[in-house]
């Protein structure tokens, strides 16, 4: 780590052992409409450096309407433990669509390093909505952490 004014800045490294081990945070999304952030479930990808996200989509959708805008998004992820002891990692790029004959391992790699959100967080029933993997293509990547 290096330091920096607001904590020390994260190498490669200690960036993508925090991925691995949060496989949780918040993903934001946004147009010229405004802003739509949600928290989700990720599994981060260590050796092509992309996260793994598996999304749900109801009728009318407002997060399958920002996707479409092919906008950048940022997902966030942070560990906070006291004051001084802290760390915070902020991924940006952009969301494309995995087919699962592309890529049959991403439910392993989902499964290995995420922490599910919430069940609770639909507004219909499980059966009713529809799931599809995607990967979150880095464009950069920074992470702080309080110092020693």
């Amino acid at each position: 780590m290096s330091s920096g004014k607001y904590g020390a800045v994260m190498d490669d490294e200690e960036v993508a052992t925090f991925l691995e081990r949060q496989g949780i945070g918040t993903l934001s999304m946004g147009d010229e409409r405004g802003g739509y952030g949600i928290p989700m479930s990720f599994g981060y990808d260590r050796t092509r450096e992309r996260c793994i996200l598996q999304l749900s989509f109801g009728e009318d959708s407002e997060k399958a309407t920002y996707i479409e805008s092919g906008n950048q998004v940022s997902l966030s992820t942070y560990e906070w433990n006291a004051v001084d002891d802290w760390r915070s990692v902020v991924v940006r790029g952009t969301l494309h669509e995995l087919s699962s004959a592309d890529e049959p391992w991403a439910p392993g790699l989902f499964a290995a390093y995420s922490k599910i959100a919430s069940r609770e967080i639909f507004q219909q029933p499980l059966e009713e909505l529809e799931f599809e993997w995607y990967e979150l293509r880095i464009d950069d990547v920074h992470g702080r952490a309080t110092t020693d």
